[in-house]
């Protein structure tokens, strides 16, 4: 146990047995001279070993231990003590490490658990994760945080046993209402709410709560910025026209995108249409003419008939420039052989499925896409609506959906510019930026850790905050051009952070006080512990639990050791006479 005293121990013993050894020496051709210097041998060893006090290593039964978070249940506390009696139980505190956790072997962990930034406290510890009570009012809010101007924007929104006779309402900075839906007696509704900003900038939506009087129960922030989006250079090409066309054609005009449409009239003749400032005909694909356009919209049937020049030219169009190519489908895509499509299809029979809110049918191909590492899913209200496959710098891509055009006509135009832009905006070339950002923490707050993760292809990056002070950066091993950082911001409202080489490539983010989003917290904290821990409420295996202490040997045997050896010293010149 006493590991830095074992030199000078040994060397002291070593001496003192010389010293012992000359003492001796001129009894050195007796029998009795080589039994006293092994009994000297043995009672320095035993001296030296009661004070360097060796150990062994033992496995440690430290027992059990009890974490307390936020909401947990009292009755599961009063069990438990009921249960393991004098079990240690420590609450935790933001900011404050957990002693327990070396106390204990294994842990009950009540509540809805630690914060995302403290879970490590419990890694490879064996941990029961108990629950605690049901997060009520509002348990989830997800938006996009940033809209492009002319975009609708989408408030989605669970709560928890709301109260009929209730309201909750969207409103804008100046406390307006924009949107509204009265709640049911029901244990949990979902709620869609949109609204159409009218400027470009950064700007606090309001999603509020009212009751039958009108008096206000709870007020949440939403922090949105609104940019102004680029227009899009867009190729229609048809071999016939139909509506799905004609509507598509028509919702993209009205965003403003330049659209250039080319019908097939005859064999050798088109039809060309021009909107929004677009222009020069195309008649045949070459990579020079296409290098213009940021999205190729083209049906299935020209798709096939495209001749071998002019596919290659799609092709190297989408790998060196970025270009995005939607095929619009029909049962003849469906059929195409490996080597003519990049996607392949298995049948599900399901011919409709539910979207939006108020739920909508919509027709689809009763086919989904085959699992494989290349095809990317495009998600609208978590249903698989459409896939692309990156090739290269740029996409191909194509939809289930069929006959779409139809939820325009039933009043649901919505719905139908949800469906097309999510899709289309994920199968266009992208905007070229320096950086782009993403936020790892949902819910940033003051003093406490906002991950973030920014991708660039500039070389020596540094990045600061507003207040010019660095953030260290940890590069990703894999993909060189992600970089991870962490920031404790330090005032409320809107933060920025940004590349000290390029004053564009600046990314801002909404710091919350410790009373807005309280509830919406509380239910992110429970889903990444119950992530983390799962829900089995049972132990799990666990280094911790087989973590081996030292346990140092009872001095007895070297104090009766020591005790013979001295006797037998004492005893020795008696009996010998000398």
């Amino acid at each position: 146990m006493n590991q830095n005293l074992l030199w000078p121990v040994i060397l002291v013993a070593l001496v003192l047995w010389a010293v012992f050894i000359w003492k001796e020496w001129s009894q050195r051709g007796k029998r009795m001279f080589w039994v006293k210097i092994v009994a000297g041998f043995l009672a320095l060893v035993s001296l030296a070993m009661i004070v360097l006090k060796p150990s062994i290593w033992e496995k440690s039964t430290k027992g059990k231990g009890i974490v307390l978070t936020a909401g947990y249940r009292t009755a599961q506390l009063d069990s438990l003590k009921s249960i393991y009696k004098r079990i240690q139980t420590e609450e935790y505190t933001k900011g404050t490490p957990l002693s327990i956790v070396e106390e204990a072997d294994s842990l009950f962990l009540l509540g809805r658990g630690l914060p995302s930034f403290d879970l490590w406290q419990l890694e490879d510890k064996s941990l029961a994760f108990l629950g605690g009570e049901q997060v009520e009012d509002w348990t989830e809010i997800t938006y996009d945080r940033t809209v492009t101007f002319g975009d609708a924007f989408t408030v989605k929104a669970k709560h928890f046993k709301p109260r009929a006779g209730y309201w909750t309402i969207l409103a804008d900075n100046g406390g307006n209402p924009l949107d509204s839906v009265p709640f049911e007696a029901v244990d949990e509704q979902l709620i869609q709410l949109n609204a159409k900003p009218k400027a470009s900038g950064q700007f606090i939506y309001r999603l509020l709560e009212k009751n039958d009087e009108g008096e206000i129960i709870s007020n949440e922030p939403l922090p949105v910025q609104v940019v102004d989006g680029k227009p899009l250079k867009i190729l229609m090409v048809n071999t016939f026209p139909t509506f799905e066309t004609k509507y598509l054609k028509n919702f993209l005009t009205d965003k403003g995108h330049q659209v250039m449409a080319r019908t097939q009239l005859t064999k050798g003749k088109y039809k060309f249409e021009y909107f929004n400032g677009a222009s020069n005909p195309i008649y045949g694909f070459t990579q020079e003419n296409l290098k213009e356009y940021d999205l190729l919209v083209i049906d299935t049937d020209s798709y096939i008939a495209l001749g071998r020049s002019s596919k290659e030219a799609m092709e190297e169009a989408v790998k060196i420039n970025g270009l995005g190519v939607f095929v619009q489908p029909n049962e003849n895509l469906f059929r195409l052989a490996e080597r003519q499509s990049p996607f392949q299809f298995d049948r599900d029979f399901i011919t409709e499925i539910t979207l939006g809110v108020p739920a909508q049918s919509v027709q689809k191909y009763p086919l989904e896409f085959k699992n494989d590492v290349r095809t990317q899913r495009i998600s609208v209200d978590s249903a698989n609506v459409a896939a692309y496959v990156p090739m290269e710098k740029g996409k191909i891509g194509t939809t289930l959906l069929q006959n779409t055009y139809q939820l325009f006509l039933d009043g649901k135009e919505e719905l139908y510019a949800g469906i097309w832009t999510q899709i289309l905006n994920n199968i266009a070339r992208e905007q070229e930026a320096l950086a782009k950002w993403k936020a790892l923490t949902q819910t940033p707050r003051l003093d406490e850790p906002f991950q973030f993760e920014v991708r660039t292809s500039m070389n020596g990056i540094r990045v600061t905050t507003d207040k010019e002070a660095n953030i260290p950066l940890l590069q990703d091993g894999l993909v060189q051009s992600k970089w991870k950082g962490v920031v404790y911001p330090r005032k409320k409202g809107w933060n920025e952070l940004k590349v000290s080489k390029d004053s564009i490539a600046h990314y801002s983010y909404y710091v919350f006080d410790g009373n807005q989003h309280k509830t919406i917290s509380q239910s992110e904290t429970l889903k990444a512990n119950l992530r983390q821990f799962g829900s089995e409420n049972t132990f799990g295996a666990s280094v911790s639990a087989s973590k081996k202490a030292k346990k140092p040997i009872s001095p007895f045997w070297f104090y009766g050791l020591l005790l013979l050896c001295f006797g037998w010293l004492w005893l020795a010149p008696k009996l010998t006479g000398h």
